[in-house]
């Protein structure tokens, strides 16, 4: 009870502060560029977010990780007027923060400083739009990718619920791992990081938000015509829609040393802004998410048959995943995956009037810690611009979860879960054909 009171007292300090529409400023250049500035308080700290929707659905097929290593290259390559190592020196020396995350649908670029700072922010993001893509930082970049990948292999929980994807989705473009593979990074050149940028960093494609504080909005304005009003607009890139395969797919990896199995279910399911995706936040939140939902209290609880549990939405840029994973003593394998179709199949009575309430309470209480940071906020608001909110994001969030029925959560479990399961495995052995018989017996074919 102590902790909802004390989340709703901060929501309702953070709302407002954050509530005011008049404090969100918005525009486009002539070129098509969009931003967005909102003053969230009086602390001397800024945010800025660049995105593009660049992400790894559009690298080039054979050339997986192409868009990883262009977002990373930003950083890591020289620019007309320093170097690479000069660059990170100009970061130290001024306090500034930045960082680069390669999604499935988008590059984001962000950076956190003193206000005062904020001109030295945008001659650092003047900077790096012009990158050189010099041989010797690109070549860095992808050794570092390709360093990641051959830790993902043996990465037990990624292999599984990569797996799982894989056997869900049937385009490699939207199932594959943003970062790549091992034998198309090593096919990225120069050429094709040059192309791929000029390609996608269009003032059309991108927006760039801020937040914070102590700053003069009209000047961060004037600093947006300066280093990006001779930006050429290009073509509007469109996502595509994942096309999911039917049916019942199981993906068991073998790694005979393993001492427990991870375990993943992805179903298809619904994309932002759907009114059924909000329904899915909240149905995740009752199936997954926390100490009283129904998994832990079933599966881990009750039985003792895993060692965690928990269910989430993925968003995809077009549609999404409904996830439910699990990690288990090896011997409790095949018991945790029927307790999970039990479950699933008998989810009605679990979506009650309190369920629904406990977890709008969780998603109203968590808005504000999410807020705390003007990088935050400033993603939010790019996020939320690409998603075709026109109102502040979180207020329309707030809105969109509160009018959620309990009707609502059990019409888009019936969905999900009457359809198609992708089941990704890694164990000591191959669970599959007892896996099959088990679904089988819960409908699923």
């Amino acid at each position: 009870m102590m902790r909802k009171l004390i989340f709703a007292v901060l929501f309702v300090i953070l709302s407002l502060q954050l509530s005011h529409a008049s404090n969100l400023i918005e525009g486009k250049l002539k070129n098509g560029l969009a931003y967005r500035i909102y003053l969230k308080s009086n602390l001397p700290i800024v945010g800025v977010n660049i995105k593009v929707k660049a992400g790894s659905v559009f690298d080039p097929k054979g050339k997986f990780g192409l868009a990883y290593v262009v977002g990373h290259s930003l950083e890591n390559c020289d620019t007309p007027m320093l170097t690479a190592e000069k660059l990170r020196e100009m970061f130290d020396k001024y306090g500034i923060e930045s960082s680069v995350r390669v999604s499935k649908g988008f590059i984001d670029i962000n950076f956190v400083g003193l206000s005062e700072n904020l001109d030295r922010i945008f001659c650092i993001i003047n900077e790096i739009m012009n990158s050189k893509f010099d041989e010797k930082g690109i070549d860095f970049v992808r050794r570092d990718a390709l360093n990641s990948v051959y830790s993902l292999k043996n990465d037990k929980d990624y292999l599984s619920i990569h797996a799982a994807f894989v056997g869900l989705i049937k385009q490699k473009s939207i199932n594959h791992t943003s970062i790549g593979e091992i034998s198309t990074l090593q096919k990225i050149k120069r050429d094709d990081v040059v192309r791929f940028f000029k390609t996608y960093f269009k003032p059309n494609n991108m927006v760039i938000s801020i937040s914070g504080g102590g700053f003069d909005p009209k000047e961060a304005i004037e600093e947006i015509e300066l280093y990006f009003s001779k930006l050429k607009e290009g073509k509007n890139e469109e996502f595509e829609k994942p096309i999911f395969r039917k049916g019942l797919h199981i993906s068991d990896i073998i790694k005979p040393q393993t001492k427990q199995s991870y375990i993943y279910f992805a179903f298809p399911s619904f994309g932002c802004c759907l009114k059924e995706y909000y329904a899915t936040l909240i149905l995740g939140r009752i199936l997954g998410g926390g100490l009283d939902s129904v998994l832990m209290k079933d599966i881990r609880t009750k039985h003792g048959y895993a060692y965690s549990s928990f269910a989430f939405n993925y968003r995809l840029p077009k549609g999404g995943v409904f996830v439910i994973g699990l990690q288990t003593e090896n011997k409790f394998t095949l018991k945790a995956i029927e307790r999970v179709f039990t479950d699933i199949k008998g989810i009605d009575k679990f979506i009650t009037p309190k369920s629904v309430a406990l977890a709008k309470d969780y998603f109203s209480g968590s808005i504000p810690i999410s807020l705390q940071r003007p990088e935050a906020i400033a993603a939010y608001l790019s996020d939320a611009y690409f998603k075709g909110i026109n109102s502040l994001p979180w207020i329309h969030f707030e809105k969109k979860i509160k009018d959620i029925s309990v009707d609502d959560v059990k019409s888009v479990a019936h969905k999900i879960f009457s359809g198609s399961v992708s089941i990704g495995i890694v164990s000591y052995k191959d669970f599959s054909q007892k896996i099959e018989e088990i679904a089988r017996q819960y409908g699923y074919r």
